[in-house]
Formats: structure tokens, sequence, C-alpha cells
């Protein structure tokens, strides 16, 4: 089976990671009862057809995948980051259905000040930089 990454392309199957079914983007919220989380943890489901995996690009970009496939003829149907399926989710629609434009990064609170770059020999903490381990010894030929 081949995965086509939105950042490497077409890749083979045995450079991601399974994670599991897309209902663990549906994490319930603080005040959910247990029966929520019970759910939420302990129960799957195992269709034959059209399912929506989560997929870790373990040896690529290391970005979370949103595959659509089916399970019964091996196809892939459609694959999405998961942070662009999380952002169209969110926007609201307006009158005609279309979703609305995401407001822009001027909107969003400012993240903190980045740190200032540490002097040389010290690290961004302040304390002196770790010594690098002694290489080690080559183990003796087994007979």
């Amino acid at each position: 089976m081949r995965l086509t990454c939105p950042h490497c392309g077409e890749r083979d199957r045995r450079e991601f990671y399974y994670y599991g079914a897309e209902d663990y983007l549906h994490r319930p919220g603080p005040g959910a009862d247990d029966a929520a989380w019970d759910a939420y943890l302990h129960l799957r489901d195992n269709p034959a057809g059209v399912t929506r995996d989560l997929w870790y690009h373990e040896a690529g970009c290391s970005a979370w995948l949103l595959v659509t496939r089916n399970t019964v003829t091996h196809e892939v149907l459609d694959t999405v980051l998961v942070a662009d399926h999380q952002r169209r989710k969110a926007m609201p629609a307006n009158e005609d259905g279309d979703q609305r434009e995401a407001p822009s990064p001027a909107a969003t609170p400012s993240r903190a000040p980045r740190r200032k770059k540490a002097p040389a020999g010290e690290t961004p903490t302040g304390t002196p930089p770790r010594r690098p381990r002694a290489p080690r010894k080559p183990r003796e030929p087994r007979t």
C-alpha cells in the first residue's frame, strides 16, 4: 500500500505508523461523563469498507495524516494533514454553506518573545553544556 503525504509525495506504507481510527480526534471535553470517556478509550468499530484513520509519517516529515481508505479493496481514497482537517472543521460556514476564510495571523494572540541566544559555552538556561560521553570500548568477539 502506498500513501501520499502532502509534504513528501507518494511513499510506501512502511514509512508510516498506523495510530488508529479517526475517533482519537474526537476527545471528550473536560466535563464529559464516564460513559463518554469509556467509549473514547475502549470502544472501537471494525468496519469493512471506507474508514478514516490516523497515520504518522515516522520516516519522513513527521506529519500526522488523516487517511480515507477502503479496507476491503485496500484503495487509498484521500490523504489530508490532520492540522488542515481540524482547521477546516473549526471554520464557521456562511449562509451559502461555504466556509469562511481563516482569521489573519495578525488577529491571533502573539506568542511569548523568543529567547536570546546563549553566549558561547553556555546553554540557554545559563548552565554549562554537558560533557560528551567517552566512546565505548569495543566488545571482544565471542568464541
